[in-house]
This record gives C-alpha cells, structure tokens and sequence, in this order.
C-alpha cells in the first residue's frame, strides 16, 4: 500500500510533466498563429490551418482559446509584455543620465522590433480586426511602453538635456520611427541589429535637442 507522502510525491513529477507539455503545446499554437497571420492575415488564416501548423487537433486547439480572435490577443499580448520587459531591462543595466536611458530605451525598441519582425507587423496591420473591447485591451497595453517614453522626455525636459516643447508629440514621434523599422529592414541588408538601434538611438536624441 502507498503511503499519502508517497503517493503525492509521485504525482508531482507527472503534474511537472503535464504543465511541461501544456507550456510547449502553448508555445507551438502561439507559434503556428503568429506565422499564419503573418503570411495570410487574419481574415486569410483559418483555425484549421493554425491547428494543422502547430501539429494539434481542431478541437485541441479549441481546448485552448475560443476564437481566432482570442489567439490574435494572445499573439499580440504576449509581444507587448515582452517589448516592455525588454525595455525596462535596458533602463536597469544603463548609465544614469536621461541621454544614456533614453538611449538605451530606443535601442531596446529597435531591437525588439527587428528581432521580432513578424509580430509587429502583424501588430499594426491585423489588429483592426478585432472587435472593440478586445482591441482597447491591447491598445492599453501598447500604451504602457508609449508612457514610458514620455516619462523619459519629460524627465529630460526636467534636467534641462532635453529642450522640446512638445514631450508627449516627441515621444510619440521617436516610437513612430521605430516601429518604421520592420518595414525596411532585412536580416541580409548591410547593416547590423546594434548598428540600426544605435543609429535610431542617435535621431532620438537630436529629435529632443539632447546633449
């Protein structure tokens, strides 16, 4: 007979084992959706098609989320709370005058939008696609990586290094010219992931009239 210790012991590998495969199983359906909404857009991609990319059933697949608008937010949400981990990342390991974590602010966009190309693009082009309440959800938490930037400008303005009279407009400006980025860039062209963040880095600051 197996004692109650035992056999809870026992089940914590298997439960180990199942989260494991829930995680992969989620990583592979998020995955298989963003390359099809990427190549087909979301009106062109079918449930059917993304079950069949990330090698799961239609029903499985239906275990997970209840719509393809469910798995475009999923796609969506998961790419902010990076970008904005990501950034704030930068901020921590950078020098601490404003015109070094601004900087550094921009170079973590860059690179975050060249590195993970396809989402976003499929950010700015499919997201109109969602109805209204699903779409205020994202565009709020898109809002949280432009608070951010205003927050750097207006500190900026603050200690006199940066000299723009409209911080909110200019950090909207500098986000803008990032995002601008995944529509040119390719991984073969002659410049560097660091180059092109460095050089966005550069504009941004005379963008503000830092020092």
């Amino acid at each position: 007979m197996v004692s109650g210790g035992s056999a809870t012991a026992v089940q914590r590998p298997a439960a180990r084992a199942r989260q494991a495969r829930a995680v992969r199983a989620e990583q592979s359906i998020l995955a298989a959706a963003l390359a099809a909404f990427h190549e087909l857009g979301f009106h062109g991609a079918s449930m059917r098609d993304i079950a069949a990319r990330a090698d799961v059933g239609l029903a499985s697949l239906y275990n997970y989320v209840d719509s393809k608008q469910d798995l475009l937010v999923a796609v969506l949400r998961r790419a902010s709370a990076d970008q904005l981990a990501d950034t704030r990342q930068a901020l921590q390991q950078a020098r601490p005058t404003i015109a070094d974590r601004l900087g550094a602010a921009v170079a973590a966009h860059v690179r975050f939008d060249v590195e993970r190309q396809a989402e976003c693009f499929v950010a700015n082009s499919e997201l109109r696609y969602l109805d209204a309440r699903r779409r205020a959800d994202l565009v709020a938490a898109r809002d949280r990586q432009e608070r951010l930037f205003e927050q750097l400008v207006a500190e900026g303005i603050r200690e006199g290094a940066f000299r723009t009279p409209h911080p909110g407009e200019a950090a909207r400006a500098i986000l803008t010219m990032c995002a601008g980025v995944t529509i040119w860039y390719r991984p073969d062209g002659p410049l560097s992931v660091g180059g092109i963040a460095q050089r966005y880095a550069r504009y941004a600051l005379a963008l503000l009239e830092g020092v």
